[in-house]
């Protein structure tokens, strides 16, 4: 069988294939385990096979799947765990299957909402693979959409050139909304100052147009608090969300600050959006997280991470993130294939994208394995350096 793998050639065995998992381990059709700092993407935040949420899908699986537009109990829990999260202000518009499709609606709501067209958003930001989302993060030579800026972002400019930058493009007022990934997932980890967020969002405020935090990466946790924009010191307009929220189950979601009424116009429906089975699994994520005071888990995960891995700075990489969420940058000297070559050989998953490893541990992950998976990296990039020379 032929499949695409955003992993370099040559790193996993050629019969790689997962048949199990267990938490933070997932075990191989040969029968050997890895630890996992991979996560799904990002996605399985409380481990594989959590056996809370897994027991509230099968309560679901017995009753109703899917009732198209119609409204169900699932739902009416789902959208009571969410907004519990957030102030009293705020509202889930929908809940869809991608995260994709939330940052669409997010587009949709934006111009509806202010009756204008253009959209901004920063380069490197990751905000899907549509037509649309993927425009909004870079330049992009397979769509032209006139409508959409891709302005210049950490580390290619200062934070005050960005901003006068931003300040060019929405004082034509006819900027709907301006898009910001509070850390870039897949370049670098960058995240910018408090300074910088409140500022943008004043030049938002100032001039009508929306800001929306894509939260879907960094949200519920991942990042140490609730939401990184609170860290940021931000209160968006629109606050999209996904990933950890379903623990591994396709889902996420839209909130709004409740003056932005979602309207017929805005198209928010759709076949799956805000389904039982995704609803059920997200009341019962959601209700997992309180429990297990994933701030803690996560604060721990942040020690063991620096404290690992904060001396590969020697070597010239860089590691930035927060929380549970982590990226190595690598310099040109050194192989990333080769790296990752190593790591997965001695048992580790981690997530590569261009000369960038990420590290998405599950909360839940065991200390003793996070430490094994942390001396696993180290080795690897010594392997590398020390062949390099």
């Amino acid at each position: 069988m032929t499949t695409y793998s955003y992993y370099p050639p040559d790193v996993l065995p050629p019969d790689f294939c997962i048949t199990s998992g267990a938490n933070d381990l997932l075990t191989t059709a040969d029968g050997r385990q890895y630890i996992d700092l991979l996560s799904g993407s990002g996605t399985v935040f409380l481990g594989h096979g959590n056996r809370a949420i897994a027991k509230r899908l099968q309560s679901e699986l017995e009753s109703v799947w899917n009732a198209g537009a119609l409204r169900t109990s699932a739902r009416d829990q789902a959208w009571a765990a969410v907004e519990s999260f957030f102030p009293d202000s705020y509202e889930l518009a929908v809940l869809y299957s991608t995260g994709m499709e939330a940052v669409e609606f997010a587009i949709r709501v934006a111009r509806q909402s202010t009756g204008r067209r253009e959209i901004v958003g920063f380069n490197g930001s990751m905000h899907g693979k549509s037509m649309a989302t993927a425009r909004l993060g870079w330049p992009n030579k397979l769509v032209t959409l006139p409508d959409f800026h891709s302005l210049q972002y950490l580390p290619e400019l200062a934070e005050d050139q960005i901003l006068a930058n931003v300040r060019d493009v929405v004082s034509t007022e006819r900027v709907a909304a301006v898009f910001l990934e509070g850390l870039l997932g897949s370049k670098g980890g960058h995240i910018p100052s408090p300074e910088f967020a409140r500022e943008l969002a004043k030049i938002c405020a100032d001039r009508g147009t929306l800001l929306v935090a894509d939260e879907i990466f960094t949200g519920f946790y991942r990042t140490g608090a609730p939401f990184l924009h609170h860290a940021l010191g931000l209160t968006p307009d629109v606050v999209l969300i996904g990933k950890a929220m379903g623990n591994g189950f396709p889902v996420a979601g839209v909130v709004v600050q409740r003056r932005y009424p979602v309207q017929g116009s805005m198209l928010p429906g759709s076949t799956f959006a805000g389904n039982p089975l995704a609803s059920s699994v997200v009341t019962a994520t959601l209700a997992e997280m309180r429990a297990q005071d994933l701030p803690t888990k996560v604060g721990a995960i942040e020690r063991e991470v620096r404290g690992k891995l904060t001396g590969l700075s020697s070597m010239g990489i860089a590691l930035r993130g927060k929380g549970a969420l982590w990226l190595l940058e690598f310099p040109a000297s050194l192989s990333v294939q080769r790296i990752m070559q190593h790591i997965v050989r001695d048992g580790v998953i981690v997530s590569p994208t261009a000369n960038y490893i990420r590290m998405l541990p599950a909360a839940t992950i065991t200390l003793a394995h996070l430490t094994k998976a942390c001396e696993v990296i180290v080795t690897a990039c010594e392997k590398e350096r020390d062949s390099a020379r």
